[in-house]
């Protein structure tokens, strides 16, 4: 089974592609003394001494390790700002959506809305947990929100 673990301050994960079903998941992650470790959308700490398959049955696992319990994502748009929080196991398609909610967004002019990190053309990857994008030894984010520049022609 493929495995994902996620850490602060690492946008990409590692892939651990071929993880035997007995495998405990203590195998597959580095936990420093300060950190938790949770399952990608889920807010519940999870137990490292638990075997993959017990964690995620036969589907492919996602974990992140991330010191913090809560983030905090100052999201720009137009010029104003806007604080939002999240846990760091939070996909960052949650986030972009209590952003839009926070500056009263319908959902016709924010279809194309995606958040990047300051002075970055690349969009976060909404399945990613947002924990990750946060710089290792912090609990908050710097987020822009930008509408998706369309190619026309």
């Amino acid at each position: 089974m493929r495995i994902h673990t996620y850490a602060a301050g690492a946008d990409a994960p590692v892939t651990h592609p071929d993880v035997e079903p007995g495998v405990r998941l203590r195998e597959l992650v580095v936990v420093e003394a300060d950190e938790r470790v949770y399952r990608v959308g889920g807010a519940t700490e999870i137990d490292i001494d638990v075997t993959v398959i017990e964690l995620f049955g036969t589907d492919p696992g996602h974990v992140i390790v991330h010191p913090c319990r809560e983030i905090t994502a100052t999201v720009s748009y137009t010029g104003n700002d806007k604080v939002v929080t999240a846990h760091p196991s939070a996909h960052v398609r949650d986030v972009r959506a209590k952003a839009i909610a926070e500056f009263g967004l319908d959902a016709g002019s924010s279809a194309d809305l995606v958040l990047r990190l300051p002075g970055s053309t690349a969009d976060l990857v909404l399945s990613t947990p947002i924990g990750a994008y946060v710089p290792k030894g912090t609990c908050s984010v710097t987020l822009d929100l930008v509408h998706l520049v369309r190619p026309q022609g």
